[in-house]
C-alpha cells in the first residue's frame, strides 16, 4: 500500500493545491469565496495530479525508462510491489475520480452544464485529462518531445490560477494572468529540476526532455544550459509578480518572503547533479507554498 502512496507522489501535490489557492486567494481578496467550490478545485487538481504521476510512471516502465534509475527512489512498478495490471486499474479509479470531481465543480460553480462557461471548462477539462494520460504514455508521449515543461506551465499557470480565480468571482481580470504565469514558471521549475536530476538517463533511454534538447541545441552534452534555465524560470517568476503588486491597490509585495528558499533553491541546482539534486526540490517547493500564501 504504502508502495501505490508513493507512485501517487504526494509532495508533488501541494503544487496542485498552490495554484488553486493563488487563484482563490486572488478571488477572495475581491470579496468572493466558496468552499464547495474550492473543496472541489483542490479535489479536482489533485486527482488530476495523482493520475498524471500514475501514467508517468506507467508509460516510463514499458518504455523500460524506469526499469533501472539509479537518480531517485524506485516507485511501485520497480521495487515489484504491484502488478502492471493491478496499477492500470488503479489508474483508471483515479481518472474516474477526476471525472466526478471536475463535473461536480463546474455544476456547483456554474450551476448548470449549459451555458457557454460550462461547456469552456468541460473542454478544459477533457483536455487536461488527455494531457495527463498522454504525457509519457502512447506511441508519442509529448512528455519526451520536450513539450512537458509547456504542458505545466499552461495546466499549473493560467488554467489552474485564472480558472480557480473565474468559477469564484465569474469574470477575469487580465492582472490575474501574472500571477498566474508566475505559478506556471515555478511548477516549470519543479518539473525541469526533476529533468536535470535524471538527465543522464534519460539521454540513454531516448527520453527528450527539455534539458536534453537544450543540452543539444548548445551541443554542451552537460546540464549547464538546463540550469540556465532554471535561474530563467525563477528570476521571470518573481518579475512578474512584481508587476502585478505594483498594479494592485494594496501593493502587495509579500511575495518575496518566497525569494530566499528560490535564492537556496537555486544554490543546490548550481552546486549539485544527479540525486544530489533532490535536496533542491524541498525548498523549491516550501518557496511556492509560501508564494501562494503571501497572496492570502
Amino acid at each position: 500500500m504504502w508502495s501505490v502512496v508513493c507512485s501517487m507522489r504526494p509532495r508533488t501535490l501541494l503544487l496542485s493545491v498552490s495554484a488553486v489557492l493563488t487563484g482563490t486567494f486572488l478571488a477572495r481578496n475581491q470579496g468572493f469565496f466558496s468552499w464547495n467550490v474550492v473543496v472541489l478545485l483542490c479535489l479536482t487538481g489533485c486527482f488530476l495530479q495523482i493520475l498524471s504521476n500514475l501514467v508517468n510512471e506507467l508509460g516510463d516502465w514499458k518504455k523500460g525508462i524506469d526499469k533501472v534509475q539509479l537518480t531517485r527512489k524506485p516507485l511501485s512498478l520497480q521495487n515489484g510491489n504491484i502488478t502492471e495490471k493491478t496499477f492500470v486499474y488503479f489508474s483508471v479509479f483515479m481518472a474516474l475520480l477526476a471525472v466526478t470531481a471536475g463535473l461536480l465543480l463546474i455544476w456547483t460553480a456554474c450551476g448548470s452544464f449549459f451555458r457557454v462557461d460550462s461547456f469552456l471548462f468541460l473542454t478544459l477539462g477533457a483536455v487536461s485529462v488527455v494531457a495527463a494520460l498522454f504525457y509519457s504514455a502512447g506511441r508519442m508521449p509529448y512528455g519526451y518531445r520536450g513539450a512537458g515543461d509547456l504542458a505545466v506551465f499552461l495546466f499549473f499557470g493560467p488554467v489552474a490560477v485564472a480558472g480557480s480565480y473565474y468559477l469564484l468571482v465569474h469574470s477575469l481580470d487580465g492582472k490575474v494572468f501574472y500571477t498566474a504565469s508566475a505559478m506556471g514558471l515555478l511548477c516549470t521549475a519543479v518539473l525541469n529540476v526533476n529533468n536535470i536530476r535524471d538527465f543522464e538517463n534519460d539521454k540513454v533511454h531516448g527520453k527528450n526532455t527539455l534539458a536534453v534538447f537544450l543540452s543539444r541545441i548548445k551541443k554542451s552534452g552537460t546540464t549547464l544550459p538546463a540550469k540556465t534555465y532554471q535561474f530563467l524560470l525563477i528570476v521571470c517568476a518573481v518579475l512578474l509578480s512584481f508587476v502585478y503588486a505594483l498594479q494592485i491597490e494594496a501593493d502587495n509585495f509579500l511575495f518575496l518572503i518566497s525569494v530566499p528558499l528560490f535564492i537556496i533553491h537555486l544554490f543546490i541546482v548550481t552546486t549539485k547533479e544527479g540525486p544530489a539534486l533532490d535536496k533542491a526540490l524541498m525548498p523549491l517547493i516550501a518557496g511556492i507554498g509560501l508564494y501562494t500564501l503571501s497572496w492570502l
